[in-house]
């Protein structure tokens, strides 16, 4: 075991006049890092000041399972997130192992000790401490070249700035030339004991096979030495001026952020009257994490490799709105601060295009693929919601938030039709079956649109096959008003809500089934903000639970065949709400034993989107300029015979790409895929 001689001098070779002047330099270095620090958190201030509570246990407790843990990066680019890790944990590792040396340096000069009698950097701690050090230093400087080679090849998305290159630069060199200091103060001080810096051993043995004497190695050390300080300190210095600022703003964002997917944050008329504002106009009408936020993006571009619209040629790239508005940000937010009354750039049209906001999707593949816990969707639907305010979206998305809020549904059809889907089928309203267990949320499209009305018509066969006790609203049914919601029409939405919540407390409901995803979203995170409490449950749920209650028969193998088969998550389905394995189960139940199913690239919670949410569903694009264009192309690569559905905005998509494509594949919705396979089940048949 080391024993407490194995130790070695700290600033040794580094006389007194050098070392006051690295004091000077590093209290400089200091106070431009918080200066630069204060700078970019006065401009985050300018937002507006949320009324939620920071958790801090919670924020702990996420701070060491998501940051420290590096959790965020394991999905997608698995090369760079290994790469990250590598350097980051290189770099808490070192930044740890200098704080300890200052530590040990300053305690000691402050008990008066002599340079040999170390305070605690001796023995077995200090061989451990050298060992760990340069182990770490090694995964450092991999980290970096992975990112250094990965921008110079220029094949990724992300974003590239020259500074980018004098940090990453700069981090290696450090590395490097701490090494070499290493090595050459082994040589220099004659180390008898060089301890366990086996990097340091390796440097100071080719220095010494280079001819390199003690004399020689303490001027080179000594050079190196100030060349290392300063790189470091004008790292310090130069930290918050650089995208390493996002290391500080992402970590507190994944600390204390805890939003989940599918949640949109409400409007009050009485906050509009007070303020005047609906949604964002102006930067400072962002909340404070939101520009916070700004700072935390890194512009590595996984969110824009995600976003449907950007794979489609639309307008919208989710790094480049964050980005578009951070630099605005830092053109205006100083301005605000020094209450100049210069013409601001306007936020709409000069920094953020109207095309840009109406061509998202809502599908929160960029808000669920970011690292940093980053929102460009909530940022798209505050300034969307100005948007609509202002009375600037028009055209058939116009129209049909019109016949939204007179006639309940986008289609604008009477109410009394809502049930001429259930023609022939005996279906029980609430009033007809007041002692209902569970309601059927039918939606707008299963009651007006005929081909999801099958959908419909399917999920109540089904549950009159298992005997529920099931009841429908029929006429007294409204719009969830989720489409309104994510198009920016707050206070449409407040409205069918409203109504809807009214309607279901009468019948004092309790559970609903819907095979919508985005009325389960609606119902189950929307609702909930205005005193909705209702277990809601995704039709494939409700079946897979008959299932296993044995309330539903396990098909039959049969001679008929469905051949392949693929199945499309909705992104509100498997990406916001989780649910990707009962949809599954109920399709390998409903197929033959000679059929298979036969999965996409990309499935559950990294689906592509159909390009209908977001109310682009409403939008008059053709099926060829739609978002989603890419997802037909991977349905037809399967070679499937028919791709099953669990979302009714998804069925009238994929039918329509597969249309456009000119591809013979029949789209069936999961229950409609079920209902078939019992149906052709001889003991199905014999039952009344």
């Amino acid at each position: 075991m080391p024993d407490d001689s194995l130790s070695r001098e700290i600033m040794g070779n580094v006389g007194t006049v050098s070392q006051c002047i690295f004091y000077l330099l590093a209290t400089a270095a200091s106070g431009s890092f918080l200066y630069g620090l204060f700078r970019r958190t006065r401009l985050w201030r300018l937002g507006r000041q949320t009324d939620q509570q920071l958790n801090w246990r919670a924020a702990i407790v996420r701070f060491i399972t998501h940051v420290m843990t590096q959790r965020t990066l394991r999905r997608g680019r698995r090369a760079a997130g290994i790469a990250h890790r590598l350097f980051f944990y290189g770099f808490i590792v070192l930044l740890i192992g200098t704080i300890l040396i200052a530590i040990e340096h300053y305690g000691a000069l402050l008990l008066g000790r002599e340079p040999d009698q170390p305070l605690f950097h001796k023995g077995l701690y200090f061989a451990c401490y050298e060992l760990v050090l340069d182990t770490f230093g090694i995964a450092m400087l991999i980290g970096c070249c992975w990112f250094i080679r990965r921008r110079w090849q220029g094949r990724s998305s992300m974003a590239h700035h020259w500074s980018d290159w004098v940090v990453l630069v700069n981090l290696l060199l450090l590395g490097i030339s701490g090494y070499l200091v290493e090595g050459l103060r082994i040589i220099h001080a004659q180390t008898p004991q060089p301890g366990y810096s086996y990097v340091g051993l390796a440097v100071a043995s080719l220095f010494q096979a280079l001819g390199t004497v003690p004399r020689q190695a303490a001027l080179i050390h000594l050079v190196l030495w100030w060349l290392h300080a300063l790189m470091a300190l004008g790292l310090i210095a130069a930290f918050p001026y650089t995208r390493l600022l996002h290391s500080l703003a992402g970590e507190w964002l994944i600390s204390t952020r805890q939003q989940p997917l599918g949640i949109m944050t409400p409007i009050s008329i009485e906050e509009v009257e007070a303020t005047g504002r609906v949604g964002v106009e102006r930067i400072e009408d962002f909340t404070r994490p939101q520009l916070t936020e700004l700072d935390a993006c890194v512009s590595c571009g996984r969110c824009q490799d995600a976003c449907p619209a950007h794979q489609a040629g639309k307008p919208l790239s989710p790094r480049n709105v964050v980005q578009d508005l951070r630099s605005h940000l830092n053109v205006v937010g100083p301005l605000l601060l020094a209450a100049a009354t210069d013409q601001f750039p306007a936020l709409h049209e000069e920094t953020i295009s109207a095309e840009t906001l109406w061509s998202c999707t809502s599908c929160h593949a960029c808000v669920d693929i970011c690292p940093l816990d980053v929102d460009p969707l909530r940022m798209i639907t505050d300034m969307r919601r100005h948007l609509v305010a202002e009375g600037q979206l028009r055209g058939a998305p116009a129209t049909a938030l019109q016949k939204m809020q007179r006639s309940g549904n986008p289609w604008g059809l009477p109410a009394e039709e809502r049930l001429h889907w259930a023609e022939g089928l005996q279906v029980p309203t609430v009033q007809e079956n007041p002692d209902f267990d569970v309601l059927y949320w039918v939606g707008c499209a299963a009651s007006y649109d005929r081909r999801i009305q099958r959908v419909a018509r399917a999920v109540v066969q089904l549950l009159q096959h298992a005997q529920v006790n099931f009841a429908v609203l029929g006429p007294e049914e409204r719009c969830t008003g989720e489409s309104a919601r994510r198009m920016g029409d707050e206070f449409l939405f407040q409205e069918l809500a409203t109504s809807n919540l009214e309607t279901l407390q009468a019948h004092a409901v309790k559970k609903i089934i819907t095979h919508c995803p985005h009325c389960l979203n609606s119902l189950t995170n929307d609702y909930s903000q205005f005193g909705g409490d209702f277990e809601v449950i995704h039709h494939s749920q409700f079946l897979q639970e008959l299932l296993q209650q044995g309330k539903l028969p396990r098909p039959q193998d049969s001679a008929e065949e469905n051949g392949l088969v693929t199945y499309h998550d909705p992104c509100y389905l498997a990406r916001v709400q989780q649910i990707s394995e009962p949809p599954r189960q109920l399709i390998e139940l409903a197929l033959p034993s000679d059929s298979s199913l036969r999965e996409m690239p990309r499935r559950r919670q990294d689906t592509a989107c159909c390009g209908a949410g977001g109310g682009r569903m409403w939008f008059d694009d053709s099926p060829d300029q739609r978002a989603g264009r890419d997802r037909i192309d991977e349905i037809v690569e399967t070679g499937c015979q028919t791709v099953a559905v669990g979302c009714p905005f998804c069925l009238t998509m994929v039918s329509d790409g597969l249309a456009t494509a000119g591809a013979n594949i029949e789209v069936q919705d999961i229950a409609e895929l079920l209902l078939s396979a019992l149906d052709r089940d001889p003991i199905m048949k014999d039952q009344p």
